[in-house]
């Protein structure tokens, strides 16, 4: 009964304290989400040495999918068919966990896993056509100059690829971003939507139809099924599937769609470097000028951008 009450002093202070610990929240989950995909272009490229890419890709999201229907479980969240939002999970099903990846692994059969990464960042120019499409929001002349740029990077990597139908894998990895972007638009306008009822369905969905596809299509054995390609799948369906698209949805509903785009500007970096440095994989100074123009030219894309959201209202 003579419980002390806390003063209006520290009921303010910890008022005030809320936004300081939601941004910290977003920043920790950004970082976490930029150095695990930062590392899963190489994961994707040693799982390629036995398992053919559509295979790979639809064991990946079966595995990611039944971990996420166990976490969801565990959390005791509404997976009942009736409650679940179809139309989203079939969109992300077909563009985040279907198309997507089916045309990176495909690009990283002939190119670095680097390279693929860096073209990937090609998904901020894609994320900004969809917005405009989807919500009215105009382009800028420094977006177009950047996307210059950095197609002028694309074309320069393409031309120094000696293997045979480069180009082919070049615009395969291009056409992930695409596909990617128009997913990560379309889970911003939905982003009221729990990621882990949404995540399960549309995991296993695209996981299961890959790799029937994957075991009717492509020729492979049961040595396809080495124990280095099944730890890089488990690290893909883990951190790289489960972990990384729950944070990547997260985001979407706390930060505008763009910012999180911008994480392809970060993750570039970091595939080159885990693919130099665990992976061996050369690059020749031509491929490097490349990748530098695609960088140069999103940063300029996105600058004015970056400089107007620190004067706007917070993204709802």
């Amino acid at each position: 009964m003579n419980a002390e009450l806390p003063r209006a002093s520290e009921l303010k202070h910890e008022t005030a304290s809320e936004p300081r610990q939601r941004a910290w929240r977003v920043v920790i989950a950004y970082a976490l989400m930029c150095a695990i995909w930062g590392t899963t272009w190489y994961g994707i490229k040693v799982s390629l040495a036995t398992l053919p890419p559509v295979t790979g890709v639809g064991l990946r999201f079966v595995v990611a999918g039944a971990l996420l229907f166990v976490v969801a479980a565990l959390a005791r969240k509404p997976l009942q068919p009736s409650r679940v939002p179809w139309k989203l999970v079939l969109v992300l099903a077909a563009t985040f966990f279907g198309a997507n990846y089916v045309l990176t692994y495909f690009a990283e059969t002939h190119l670095a896993s680097g390279l693929v990464a860096v073209l990937f960042g090609t998904l901020i120019f894609f994320t900004f056509g969809f917005a405009h499409m989807l919500a009215g929001e105009r382009s800028t002349p420094a977006m177009w100059a950047g996307a210059i740029l950095a197609f002028a990077g694309v074309a320069v990597i393409s031309l120094a690829q000696g293997a045979q139908g480069a180009l082919v894998y070049v615009f395969c990895a291009i056409g992930a971003a695409a596909v990617s972007a128009f997913g990560n638009a379309y889970a911003k306008r939905h982003s009221a939507k729990d990621p882990l009822v949404t995540l399960p369905y549309a995991m296993l969905i695209a996981g299961l139809v890959l790799f029937a596809a994957g075991n009717l299509f492509e020729q492979h054995g049961p040595e396809a099924y080495s124990l280095r390609s099944w730890l890089a799948v488990l690290y893909l369906a883990v951190l790289g599937s489960s972990v990384a698209f729950y944070l990547n949805l997260w985001l979407l509903k706390h930060v505008a769609a763009w910012i999180v785009a911008l994480s392809a500007l970060i993750i570039p970096v970091i595939a080159v470097f885990v693919g130099i440095v665990v992976g061996g994989e050369s690059f020749t100074p031509r491929d490097l000028l490349g990748a530098a123009l695609v960088i140069v030219g999103v940063w300029i894309a996105l600058a004015r951008e970056v400089r107007e959201e620190r004067y706007s209202a917070p993204a709802s």
